[in-house]
């Protein structure tokens, strides 16, 4: 199993949040998961085009091909998303969001993303607090 680049890392940072059973995607930051701004905004622009995420809102001026904030409120991931993630950690649809959050957190921390990895802890702590 191959590293995941910044776009997947996105990807699974909101894979791992959509598995709250009230997902909070305001909490999927460019901060939260270690990654700089620009590259965070143009990556959701991407996941979009290619049909993983949708419902990204951007706040565009300034003259820069890139938006100057995008809002993630509404951001799902789509169907495509959630069996793209799981294909590439490995993760079976079956199983609980506990225990697909394990495996998240487990990945991460096995290719060295720290951010990914605190990140996947927290939502577990929030999903088993209730």
């Amino acid at each position: 199993m191959n590293e995941l680049d910044t776009k997947q890392k996105i990807l699974v940072a909101f894979y791992t949040e959509y598995q709250k059973d009230v997902p909070n995607m305001k909490e999927v930051t460019a901060d939260a998961i270690g990654i700089e701004k620009d590259q965070f905004t143009v990556a959701i622009q991407k996941l979009e085009n290619e049909g993983l995420l949708n419902g990204a809102k951007y706040s565009k001026g300034g003259g820069s091909t890139v938006p100057l904030m995008v809002y993630t409120d509404f951001i799902m991931v789509s169907g495509y998303g959630l069996q793209y993630v799981e294909d590439k950690l490995g993760i079976q649809a079956t199983m609980t969001s506990s225990e697909k959050l394990k495996e998240v957190s487990k990945r991460a921390g096995s290719w060295g993303y720290k951010e990914l990895k605190d990140f996947a802890v927290k939502v577990t702590t929030e999903l088993i607090k209730g």
